[in-house]
């Protein structure tokens, strides 16, 4: 089967879905560095029950705690993500994926702590457009023949859930999305911050590299002379795709008349690779053979290098430089509250300690909870 590039396929239905999973964790992974960092000057207590509780609080802060159960519980969630399987408290990885497992934790239950006492809620309607924006992200995804109740179906399952489930988790986890809006809801570039990002990146993230729009049609290894015959027939005026869908041993091509789309030097074997950038638009090519067979080609079109002009980046940019501001205005918040609340560890759930350079500061008298069994 030939295959110079990748396809995503029914994969597709799958993003939106997985995408959402990723938003819905946007406290833990834009923030885990600075957390580290700010959660470094909280004085650990000692334990005072039996370690082996899985109802011991392994941190405690000013309106919330962590008990060792839910941190095994992310625990398991991380492994499973990263294909590790089960990770038991006896075993190698444990140490280190409690390392990045507690930090989240923090993170999220200092946020659902602060939309607690600013009475934000989650509404039944609220939960159901939600569930509709979901649906409707699938189905834009989804191949034209799948319809959008089944774009969604495959989407739960292939992520081993059921609505119920994922209706569960949207109202667990959308006050948190509105505690990040409320503290981020005014960060915006400029109109000059985008034009300067353009600027600064039109060479890297703004140029395009020339590009051959192509077609071709497959023939086996022992096919040179059918490739012959039908290269005969392109040449007297038949059209290509009809030929392609006939003879192609391409599946994925030969159903779209040969369209390969439009593809980069280099992106293909050295062969096509060669015969595709010295071709001519509407000029006829091959038999080339390749590893995967005899080729014949055709480029519909040549793309020069060219750069992407700054109306059609614009929309782009400013998105990603919102986003970017966002994360820096919450990071700041987030410390804030870590520091606010005064986060206390067990004793061995200590996050890694900051550079000997910048000592934590001690909070003698604190009125902080400590950690404990109880």
């Amino acid at each position: 089967m030939f295959a110079f590039h990748c396809t995503l396929g029914l994969v597709r239905v799958f993003v939106v879905l997985r995408e959402y999973f990723a938003r819905r964790t946007w406290l833990v992974a834009g923030f885990v560095s600075i957390l580290l960092v700010a959660m470094a000057g909280c004085q650990p207590a000692d334990p005072t029950a039996d370690a082996g509780s899985e109802a011991k609080k392994v941190a405690v802060f000013r309106g919330g705690e962590i008990t060792e159960s839910e941190v095994q519980e992310q625990v398991t969630l991380l492994a499973q993500q990263s294909g590790m399987g089960e990770v038991k408290p006896d075993s190698p990885q444990y140490d280190t994926m409690v390392q990045q497992a507690l930090p989240q934790i923090v993170a999220l239950e200092v946020s659902r702590a602060y939309a607690e006492e600013q009475n934000i809620t989650v509404s039944d309607q609220d939960v159901n457009q939600e569930i509709e924006t979901i649906k409707e992200q699938v189905a834009s995804q989804a191949p034209a023949d799948v319809s959008r109740d089944e774009a969604f179906k495959q989407a739960l399952e292939q992520n081993n859930l059921t609505e119920d489930q994922l209706r569960d988790d949207i109202r667990q986890n959308l006050p948190l999305q509105k505690v990040q809006e409320k503290i981020t809801g005014d960060a915006q570039p400029s109109d000059q911050d985008v034009r300067d990002y353009y600027e600064q990146n039109k060479e890297a993230e703004f140029s395009n590299a020339p590009q051959r729009c192509a077609r071709h049609i497959l023939f086996n290894n022992d096919q040179e002379q059918k490739a012959e015959e039908v290269k005969t027939q392109l040449q007297d005026g038949e059209e290509f795709g009809p030929l392609a869908e006939e003879f192609s041993q391409d599946p994925q091509s030969a159903a779209k008349g040969g369209d390969l789309g439009c593809l980069e030097q280099d992106m293909t074997v050295p062969n096509f690779n060669d015969a595709l950038f010295n071709a001519e638009q509407g000029e006829i090519v091959g038999p080339i053979e390749t590893e995967f067979g005899f080729h014949l080609i055709e480029v519909t079109e040549i793309q020069d290098e060219s750069v992407t002009p700054f109306s059609e980046a614009e929309d782009g940019i400013r998105q990603q430089l919102a986003s970017q501001q966002e994360s820096e205005k919450f990071q700041q918040w987030i410390e804030g509250q870590i520091e606010d609340r005064n986060v206390k560890y067990l004793n061995g759930y200590e996050p890694p300690q900051s550079p000997p350079s910048q000592p934590a500061s001690a909070q003698p008298g604190s009125a902080s909870p400590q950690p404990s069994g109880e």
